[in-house]
């Protein structure tokens, strides 16, 4: 379930692909900061839009410096960073423990279990900092778990849980702030939608593996259907959110990036058919 909230870099402009590129650099140092250099490894781009939409919501003061890293020694480049830069990144830790934790429980990948094990510390160090989103992580997978345990496939039930998942997260601070529920219920219909879509680019893999999939039992028509009715919700959600700077990038992935993965998914699977079909 990650890997799909991010842009089509070639339908960017040459300044939005800079900015975008540069809110990327600016996380992964601040998840160094966070939980130590091997954190920087988890970076995932879903989690640069956390960033950026948090940012932009509650009109947050950026700070942009030219750095040079591991990966480019001889040329500086931009970091964007701002006050919810942090936050995303211990965020991005919580979640990839959490994804390592469930692949271990779905395929025993022992790799899974390696890596669960390896950043199971600067998880706990970043749970004692965020109790409540480390429990909604915990909970909402657990809760995945069963239901995929049980072979649930009313498609509605797993994709709230990963819902309330991300809704929680779209959540800083418990505080008075009037934004919270409009961004609670985006989160919430974000994670819906990047559930079933994640689905949906699964299911013919699944049910070759006999793995489980919450829209086994969909009809192949109905799929499409559903997933538009999702993200079209997302959109509805993401209209009530005062958004205040780089609103072209967030709806570019809401409405471009995030269909591209699905599409380019799909297409990967059909000629990687094809060519067994060949042979």
């Amino acid at each position: 379930m990650f890997g799909f909230v991010t842009v089509a870099p070639a339908l960017l402009s040459a300044e939005q692909k800079i900015r975008y590129r540069a809110r990327y650099c600016g996380l992964c140092r601040a998840l160094g900061q966070c939980g130590g250099q091997s954190c920087r490894l988890l970076l995932t781009y879903d989690l640069v839009f956390l960033e950026m939409l948090l940012a932009s919501v509650y009109g947050l003061s950026e700070t942009v410096e030219s750095r040079r890293c591991l990966l480019h020694p001889i040329k500086p480049h931009p970091e964007i960073r701002t006050d919810v830069s942090d936050y995303a990144a211990a965020m991005n830790v919580l979640l990839c423990c959490g994804k390592f934790t469930d692949d271990w429980q779905d395929d025993h990948n022992p790799a899974a279990l390696a890596a669960a094990c390896f950043f199971q510390s600067a998880s706990d160090a970043i749970g004692s900092r965020y109790p409540r989103q480390q429990r909604a992580v915990k909970d909402c997978l657990t809760a995945l778990y069963a239901l995929e345990q049980e072979g649930e496939t009313n498609p509605d039930l797993p994709a709230d849980c990963f819902g309330r998942l991300m809704g929680e997260l779209m959540i800083m601070e418990e505080d008075s702030s009037p934004l919270h529920d409009d961004l609670r219920r985006f989160g919430q219909a974000l994670g819906r939608f990047v559930y079933l879509i994640d689905a949906a680019c699964d299911l013919r893999e699944d049910l070759k593996r006999e793995r489980y999939n919450p829209l086994v039992s969909a009809l192949p028509e109905e799929i499409p259907e559903w997933l538009q009715i999702a993200g079209g919700q997302v959109m509805r959600r993401f209209e009530n959110l005062p958004v205040t700077t780089d609103k072209d990038l967030l709806e570019h992935i809401l409405c471009v990036g995030i269909w591209g993965n699905y599409d380019y998914r799909l297409s990967k699977y059909a000629k990687r058919k094809g060519r067994k079909n060949r042979s």
